[in-house]
């Protein structure tokens, strides 16, 4: 089967985000008082909601405060950090040979969509790109359940003809709770346990064009 839409998550599955996604959260946390050790792991963060981020280093669920947070690291992050990226090796040729095969190719992310936008537009794999789908500022779709539920009505697709890859649960759940097809990347930020439910494992984005091609109605 050749899908008829393959969404790609961005972080940690297109680009090596963590330097700017760090340097944003560092310089939010510390400006909303809250001081984190210079070894501080945040690689949870990525790819997650910046409610939950927020929610868990202020140690609140008050939405004014957490809110408030979130607009300091959407102007810092916005400031330039947003551009602070690495593309991973093998995606441009995927994304070049999916293009070739006449498969669509979306973004599906957390990010607000006119973020998403922006950095995808001056990005090398732009050409590449048909439709970015993203989140809202008001937090709705920041789930990826919710996101692909949204994209597949859109896109008036039926889940069986459309596959998810991404490097972290939040994209394996979303298409799980979808019926969409999944491939985790294990390059990015997720562990092996963490993508263990994705229909499929690839350790390098080389292999992702014979994993999508592998992912037929009748292997799910």
């Amino acid at each position: 089967m050749t899908p008829a839409l393959v969404l790609f998550d961005l972080d940690g599955t297109l680009v090596d985000s963590r330097p700017g996604i760090v340097h944003s959260l560092r310089l939010a946390l510390s400006e909303v008082g809250v001081v984190v050790e210079e070894g501080h792991d945040f690689t949870w963060c990525i790819g997650a909601s910046l409610w939950k981020i927020f929610e868990h280093y202020l140690g609140t669920t008050e939405r004014p405060r957490i809110d408030a947070a979130i607009a300091r690291y959407r102007h810092i992050y916005r400031d330039g950090p947003m551009f602070e990226y690495d593309v991973y090796d093998g995606v441009i040729s995927t994304l070049e040979t999916l293009k070739s095969a006449n498969i669509r190719i979306a973004i599906a992310t957390a990010k607000v969509h006119e973020y998403a936008r922006e950095i995808i537009a001056v990005s090398r794999f732009a050409p590449y790109i048909d439709h970015v789908y993203g989140s809202e500022l008001d937090g709705r779709n920041v789930e990826k359940r919710d996101l692909l539920h949204s994209i597949l009505r859109e896109e008036r697709l039926q889940p069986d003809t459309v596959v998810m890859v991404g490097d972290r649960h939040h994209d394996i759940d979303g298409a799980l709770a979808n019926g969409v097809s999944s491939i985790g990347v294990l390059y990015g930020y997720g562990t092996e346990d963490e993508l263990s439910h994705a229909d499929i494992m690839v350790p390098h984005a080389s292999f992702l064009v014979s994993a999508i091609a592998s992912l037929t109605p009748a292997s799910r």
